[in-house]
């Protein structure tokens, strides 16, 4: 029961030098739930909310959507449980698909189908040594396809979407910094989209 019972173990402190900065760095990693290598993927002993090396199964890839300035964009929601259940964190992302082709419609499509995604976004905010430019959202439970719309009026009439975890399948905790090692190899493995060849 001690996992439920944590209290404060250091100060929130301010680093002046690496203070918050609003954005990502344009793109979105999305991998499918079901192609995490959970026993592979590696976490700090010291701090588990520091994933040191993200690792699919075989023959898996991430793909991207590709967007510019802040077009996409992530959020994460603290949700207080109440007498029946546990405090939890919803996570999300936003974006849109700019461009409406068939082809990009038809994995739009494959999102709608339903199954859950973990996403990689790297952060405008990098800190110290650039050790906290990556989060990773959705690990534990996934995120889903939310809303999607298209207007012709809006938008400059690109598909609008938001991912983000069910109600009844929230994360236990905020979402995971991803550093394996340093930031250029980390970055290195996002625009590899951490694919794994066939064994």
């Amino acid at each position: 029961m001690g996992c439920l019972t944590d209290e404060l173990s250091a100060d929130i402190a301010i680093d002046c030098d690496n203070l918050a900065i609003a954005g990502i760095e344009e793109d979105i990693l999305l991998i499918p739930h079901d192609q995490r290598d959970t026993v592979a993927t590696t976490f700090d002993p010291t701090n588990p909310n520091i994933m040191t090396a993200l690792v699919l199964k075989a023959g898996s890839t991430g793909y991207l959507l590709e967007g510019v300035k802040q077009i996409n964009g992530f959020n994460s929601e603290f949700v207080k449980g109440d007498s029946q259940t546990l405090n939890k964190h919803r996570h999300g992302i936003r974006g849109r698909i700019l461009s409406p082709s068939a082809a990009n419609r038809n994995q739009y499509d494959k999102l709608a189908a339903g199954k859950p995604y973990v996403a990689v976004v790297n952060k405008k905010y990098k800190g110290a040594d650039s050790e906290d430019a990556f989060l990773v959202l959705g690990w534990e439970s996934g995120i889903y396809l939310q809303t999607g719309t298209e207007s012709s009026y809006e938008n400059s009439g690109a598909i609008v979407l938001e991912m983000k975890s069910d109600d009844d399948q929230l994360e236990n905790k905020s979402p995971k910094t991803l550093l394996e090692t340093d930031y250029d190899t980390t970055l290195t493995a996002f625009n590899n989209k951490f694919a794994v060849a066939e064994a």
